[in-house]
């Protein structure tokens, strides 16, 4: 546990609905469910806990197993950013924090550690020393490691996310394909990553490139369970950045896992639920220990309707929000 990390843990909050807000919100409830995961128990469990009456319990024959643990992932951020002019020393420090999380996060059992955007911008031959360390640290801490990082050789400079696996072998590498204002001079990536992680097959993504919905599809259509995304978003934009992701997630049926710099390490799932969150923090930094989402068992219907999805929801939120004017009572 990181001192200073901020952590917020997510509670159902109850609303005092009137009768016809109440079936207002089971609406919507439904067609969200009708078009992300079709599945209306789930529907009519959300309309009782609106109504404020306990939930019936699910029917106890045949009894049921307990599930199976699932793994645990790690996330990390640093706030502090190595450009050129930080001083050597300093650098350092900030490598051998994050050396130092992935070992303490592999020792509390994660399987997976995600580290954020372009912790550095390096020229080749200090790029190769911080891949050569990394995959040495994820061979004898035996887990995975997605770590972002700029480089900038006579080509020019690539935002790039690299993933190590556990056996040593040479990076997974991913180049960011939509660029942020201040990353113009960046060229932009066109391939797509996803890898068998942990027993799920695990996409790579870069901040800004989940918040297009053709690239969510994209991974979707390629079978993505889970999506891995280092970010750098800038402070006031964080709540968003995340939210926005979540969103992807919730169209094309995937779990996100999002590590941001001066933003929020968040794992949510194919639900659009947010199952852990943290800010992250300057020096030492922030880090979340969280088990990772299971697959969702229904495909979702937004990967063929596309750009549809989006517009049906926003002609349903008009439809609700007209119909509600008119219900509510004259004060």
């Amino acid at each position: 546990m990181v001192t200073g990390a901020v952590s917020r843990i997510r509670r159902p909050i109850t609303l005092p609905f009137c009768k016809w807000q109440r079936w207002q919100a089971c609406l919507a409830c439904c067609f969200c469910c009708a078009c992300c995961h079709p599945c209306w128990p789930c529907c009519w469990r959300a309309g009782a806990h609106m109504r404020q009456r306990p939930v019936p319990p699910r029917c106890c024959w045949p009894p049921r197993s307990p599930a199976p643990a699932r793994p645990l992932a790690g996330l990390v951020a640093i706030d502090d950013f190595i450009g050129p002019a930080t001083p050597p020393a300093r650098a350092q420090a900030v490598w051998d924090q994050y050396a130092r999380h992935v070992v303490q996060l592999a020792g509390q059992g994660a399987t997976l550690v995600l580290l954020p955007e372009k912790i550095a911008v390096l020229a080749p031959a200090q790029a190769d020393a911080v891949q050569q360390r990394f995959q040495a640290l994820a061979r004898s801490a035996g887990v995975w490691i997605v770590l972002g990082i700029g480089v900038e050789d006579g080509a020019g400079r690539r935002n790039l996310a690299w993933l190590f696996a556990p056996d040593g072998a040479a990076p997974v590498r991913y180049q960011k394909h939509h660029l942020a204002p201040p990353e113009r001079d960046f060229l932009a990536g066109s391939a797509y990553a996803v890898q068998p992680v942990a027993g799920l097959a695990m996409g790579l993504a870069i901040c800004k490139d989940m918040h297009f919905a053709p690239l969510g599809q994209a991974y979707g259509r390629a079978g993505a369970q889970t999506m891995l995304v280092p970010a750098w978003d800038f402070q006031l934009d964080a709540w968003m950045g995340a939210r926005m992701t979540v969103v992807r997630g919730v169209e094309n049926g995937y779990a996100v896992l999002r590590a941001a710099r001066e933003g929020v390490l968040t794992v949510s799932d194919a639900y659009g639920r947010v199952l852990a969150e943290r800010a992250s923090s300057a020096m030492p930094g922030s880090t979340l220990l969280a088990p990772l989402p299971a697959p969702p068992s229904v495909a979702t219907w937004a990967g063929w309707l596309g750009p549809l999805f989006g517009w049906l929801c926003v002609a349903l939120s008009l439809v609700m929000l007209c119909a509600g004017r008119r219900a509510a009572p004259a004060s």
